[in-house]
């Protein structure tokens, strides 16, 4: 029997976890096709004497255990590392306030520490309090905006001062568009069953005293992007194709693919997509089963790493980091104190920060030069801790349009996306834009995808 070929389109950690599944568990020819010169998509590490410097992702949480099985199937177990714990904090009207403890999400599970926090104003707690005996919001099934949603469970402040600026590093959008159903269904849950959001948090707490002890968070100390790249060179050898932009692929009359590519053309019985559904709409000349997802909405964002000599910054914050709260002037959106939270990133004394710019509807920054974001970020620093001297090295990251939004409706237009791709047996499209935007969420979905291929076709 003549062996059965398959194109994946992607090499960023959904299409090289599919095929580093296919590889391991199957006997399918495959390919890798990726548009640049590097594997790893989103995942960008940087190397600059000695210091890890990470462009986009720099973490995940540990309890995301796919990921950890993946980092110690490509050899770099021994190389993982956890989070320094420290006080977090959130930077509301030009003060940084500690982050409140035992919330989820911002969320308090013990409401009477809660109230102790200065966040939070004497008006928007007693909002809070409110909660407890407020109605259902969202009706059986329905699917609301998680701003409308927590806006009314727990009032306007906590959403601005709280729950947004925690969301936004997660979705880096509008959380009034943000889909409920699709990014945190288990609170609809919790006020379908409890009547109340508060009690629902509080019943179902986590009670390990692991996680209060240690930090949630893992990475492996090579950076992010070195786990793609053993991916890579674990695959066949020449199955990995750099600078490889697929043009289009059409579907032939016996159902296999014809796919071009510089060029040229290789006919495959299957094929995974995994770049975002607005390109991969355009590789589709006979078929366009994009129709309800190729305008699926995504936002911009730029990392601004930061590099200081020893002593230069003076934070009497002792801490990991801020996030910014909704209504302030601020560019930035968020600042990671990296050097304290990953030791390993910083070989010297030398100060190491990481800053986040692109609010929703404010995205404008990302297209500006490197002079101007990290002269914005700096002057937003400045106001939190004095900082004597410019960086000695900086990297800006932009990702333009790189981040997908979930909206209202979301898993209606990926259920009707999916019953359109089934008419075309083989044809697969998976990654970020359907079922979780994180790096674990991504690799899932890569074996997910690869699973159904082979026992579709075999």
């Amino acid at each position: 029997m003549k062996q059965k070929r398959v194109a994946i389109v992607g090499a960023g950690a959904t299409g090289l976890s599919a095929a580093l599944w296919l590889h391991d568990h199957s006997d399918l020819q495959y390919d890798v096709y990726e548009a640049s010169n590097q594997v790893g998509g989103k995942i960008v590490t940087y190397k600059d004497r000695g210091f890890v410097i990470e462009g986009g992702a720099d973490s995940y949480l540990e309890r995301k255990a796919s990921m950890t099985h993946f980092i110690q199937r490509v050899g770099l177990g021994d190389s993982l590392v956890r989070n320094e714990v420290g006080q977090s904090y959130i930077l509301k009207s030009g003060t940084l306030f500690p982050t409140p403890k035992n919330t989820v999400l911002g969320i308090p599970t013990d409401i009477d520490a809660f109230l102790e926090t200065k966040l939070i104003s004497d008006e928007g707690k007693r909002n809070l309090l409110k909660e407890y005996e407020k109605p259902r919001f969202a009706k059986p099934g329905e699917d609301v905006s998680a701003g409308a949603f927590f806006e009314y469970r727990l009032g306007k402040e906590m959403v601005d001062s709280l729950i947004e600026p925690l969301l936004g590093g997660i979705y880096g959008g509008n959380i009034y568009e943000l889909s409920m159903k699709a990014i945190f269904p288990h609170f609809l849950q919790y006020e379908a069953e409890y009547g109340s959001l508060l009690k629902g948090v509080a019943a179902t707490k986590s009670t390990s005293k692991q996680a209060k002890k240690q930090g949630m968070f893992l990475t492996v100390k090579s950076g992010l992007a070195s786990v793609l790249e053993a991916a890579a060179e674990q695959l066949r050898p020449g199955s990995v194709h750099l600078n490889a932009a697929v043009e289009r692929i059409d579907v032939l009359d016996d159902g296999a693919f014809t796919v071009f590519v510089n060029g040229t053309q290789k006919r495959y019985d299957a094929v995974i997509v995994t770049i975002p559904p607005q390109q991969a709409a355009k590789l589709f000349v006979e078929i366009n089963p994009f129709s309800d997802i190729g305008s699926i909405e995504a936002t911009s964002c730029a990392t601004v790493a930061m590099i200081f000599p020893e002593g230069a910054v003076d934070n009497e914050h002792e801490g990991t980091g801020f996030v910014v709260a909704r209504g302030g002037d601020e560019t930035i959106t968020a600042c990671t104190w990296t050097d304290l939270k990953w030791p390993h990133t910083s070989p010297s004394r030398e100060t190491l920060l990481r800053a986040y710019v692109g609010r929703p509807g404010e995205e404008a920054i990302v297209e500006a030069n490197d002079q101007t974001i990290v002269n914005a970020v700096l002057a937003d620093l400045q106001n939190v801790m004095a900082i004597r001297t410019r960086p000695t090295f900086y990297r800006v990251t932009r990702w333009k349009k790189a981040m997908p939004q979930y909206q209202v409706g979301h898993l209606q237009r990926i259920e009707r996306f999916k019953k359109a791709c089934a008419k075309h047996p083989g044809l697969y499209v998976t990654g970020a834009y359907f079922g979780g935007v994180g790096v674990p969420d991504c690799i899932d979905q890569g074996q997910a995808c690869a699973k159904q291929l082979m026992n579709e076709t075999t």
